[in-house]
């Protein structure tokens, strides 16, 4: 009968494409819903709408520290994304929101989680966020804003509400946290004339004051400083200068600028220079005492202006660490010492994810693979 042939063509047509799309889930990756906020805001978690992960198998994986995995646990409907915080063999412990392995905070220019987004101007208008003194603010074209404070000091916008586990989702919509953050970081553009004054961005963390300080150099130059004070219950101390540097503006109007801390090390980027000014500092001042023997935090958490200033300012950023909270008993109640086979796993948005701090380690051979990229929906494509 010569329509068997045609038969058996369409069968293979079929049956091939069938067989490799097998083939490719069973021995190298899948598609995977991320249905819960457990990894928010790199993972956009819902039954419905999560983003949809393509997850390569690798059993056994050359792991580093903040890689994210996919795991299989018994009980669990399905496979999960944690972020491995703790590798074979090392001491975790969770305190304060901070991490700590082996008893001391990660130092140096090691890979960490990535920073967070709680304010872009972009996306958001800077009075939503900060309180300033609009005479001395004015907009002065779209997403930015002229600061004329010439012939005057401590002119500053101030952060309006505490610091804590906010995030920004894609389209700028901001997810309110619950639990207060340690470390923080600003990023922006600044226009100067060439008399700007005095321009400066402060970041508090308990009892300290820390700020980066720019100024007129010479020949040209910005002047930077970073500089910190004690905020003691009769008034700051008087500032320690930690590091001076002159850095040239560039040939482009606007210069970018970035002042962070996190984990107790301070660092300043300026125009082309990428950490120009660093500091390590061993503790955190005490936080003051209220006279009733309550505590209080050094607020405003985030400050910056300065005195006799002429700028403008675009493209404002304001980033958070990740904060982990002190749920659960494991690594929180004391130190954690993993085996040679055990990780210590951990979703980003703490107060929503079940992990090790409420399972305990994890064994490798609970690691199923390693997500590659968010494929759908198109609108949040993009590589991990």
């Amino acid at each position: 009968m010569k329509w068997r042939p045609v038969l058996w063509v369409l069968s293979l047509a079929l049956l091939v494409p069938a067989l490799a799309v097998l083939a490719l889930r069973a021995f190298v990756g899948d598609l995977f819903l991320v249905d819960s906020r457990s990894m928010e805001p790199v993972l956009h978690g819902d039954p419905k709408d999560g983003d949809r992960v393509f997850v390569r198998f690798e059993r056994r994986p050359a792991l580093e520290r903040f890689d994210l995995v996919v795991l299989e646990r018994p009980g669990e409907r399905a496979p999960l994304v944690k972020r491995v915080v703790g590798l074979p063999g090392e001491t975790v412990q969770l305190s304060g929101g901070d991490l700590y392995i082996g008893g001391r905070l990660l130092e140096g220019e090691v890979k960490r989680a990535p920073w967070v987004r709680v304010f872009d101007s972009r996306q958001h208008a800077l009075d939503s966020l900060f309180h300033f003194d609009r005479p001395r603010w004015s907009e002065s074209e779209a997403g930015a804003w002229r600061i004329d404070g010439r012939g005057a000091r401590g002119v500053f916008a101030r952060l309006r509400p505490r610091l804590q586990d906010d995030f920004l989702l894609p389209d700028g919509t901001r997810v309110e946290g619950r639990n207060p953050v340690n470390d923080a970081a600003v990023e922006l553009e600044l226009r100067l004339a060439a008399n700007f004054g005095t321009f400066l961005v402060r970041l508090s963390e308990e009892g300290d004051l820390f700020w980066a300080e720019l100024s007129r150099g010479g020949e040209g130059r910005i002047r930077a400083r970073l500089l910190r004070a004690m905020r003691a219950s009769a008034g700051d101390s008087a500032p320690e200068v930690l590091g001076v540097t002159e850095v040239e503006p560039g040939a482009a109007p606007w210069t970018r600028m970035r002042f962070s801390n996190r984990d107790n090390e301070l660092e300043l980027d300026l125009a082309e220079r990428a950490g120009c000014l660093r500091y390590r500092y061993s503790r955190n001042s005490p936080t003051p005492r209220t006279p009733d023997g309550g505590m209080i935090h050094a607020l405003p958490r985030i400050e910056l202006g300065g005195d006799g200033l002429d700028l403008e300012l675009r493209h404002m950023r304001v980033e958070r660490d990740t904060t982990w909270e002190s749920l659960g008993r494991f690594a929180v109640d004391g130190p954690e010492v993993l085996g040679p086979d055990e990780l210590f796993l951990l979703g980003d948005n703490s107060a929503e994810s079940r992990d090790s701090r409420e399972w305990g380690p994890i064994p490798l051979s609970g690691v199923i693979g390693v997500p590659r990229s968010v494929v759908w929906p198109r609108s949040r494509a993009r590589d991990l």
